[in-house]
Formats: structure tokens, sequence, C-alpha cells
């Protein structure tokens, strides 16, 4: 197995309220996500957030709930937080997902996801 060796993606901005896939598995390449970094743009208050990891439904991109929620984040006033796994989250199938939920407070997060998929 040869490991591509290349970025997962570019920084997502997540809107308060809002949810966002950060990454999603396509072309039934295997992916290993290593860690994510989600960054608070809010200079005032702690910024809340959760990280779902999304099984495909039936081939197309599933829906983020309590079920496949793995983290529930405050991120303090213009911190990042860093989510870093002992052994990488491998996602196998076409639209498995991240997705990260900014869920309360009132400015924006900055997620980026780290790690590498099969050549």
């Amino acid at each position: 197995m040869a490991l591509a060796q290349t970025n997962l993606g570019a920084i997502t901005q997540i809107q308060s309220g809002a949810a966002a896939t950060v990454y999603v598995v396509g072309s039934a390449k295997t992916s290993y996500i290593k860690s994510f970094l989600i960054h608070s743009l809010n200079n005032t208050a702690t910024q809340n957030a959760e990280v779902h990891i999304v099984p495909n439904n039936s081939g197309a991109v599933g829906t983020a709930s309590s079920v496949n929620r793995i983290a529930k984040l405050g991120i303090g006033t213009a911190d990042t937080y860093f989510f870093e796994c002992a052994y990488p989250i491998t996602l196998v199938a076409n639209n498995d997902t991240i997705q990260v939920k900014n869920t309360e407070g009132v400015d924006a997060i900055n997620v980026i996801v780290l790690g590498d998929k099969e050549a």
C-alpha cells in the first residue's frame, strides 16, 4: 500500500450555528486521519464545536448525530485545539466523512484535517 503523501485539503471556515464536511473520502481511496486543528476566531468568549466521524449512508454522505460524535469541545478565546489520535482514524468507503459543527458562540472556527490517503 503506497501513500499519496499529499495534503488532505484546505482550511474550512465554519460559521456560528453551522456544520460543514471538512473531509470526504473519494475515489475509493482509504484515508488515514492523524489529526485536525480547530481554531476559534472569537476574541471574547468560548466557541463550542462538535466533531463527527460519519459513515456513508447507502453510498451518499451521511448525517452528523450524537451516534457518530467523537468529541464535543469548548475552545478558548482565540485559541487552537489540536485533536491528535494515537492511531489514525481510518475511513475506507466513498462518502465517509468528517463533519464539524460550530454549535455556540458568535464567530467562525477554522478547521484543517491532517493525514494521508492511498495513492
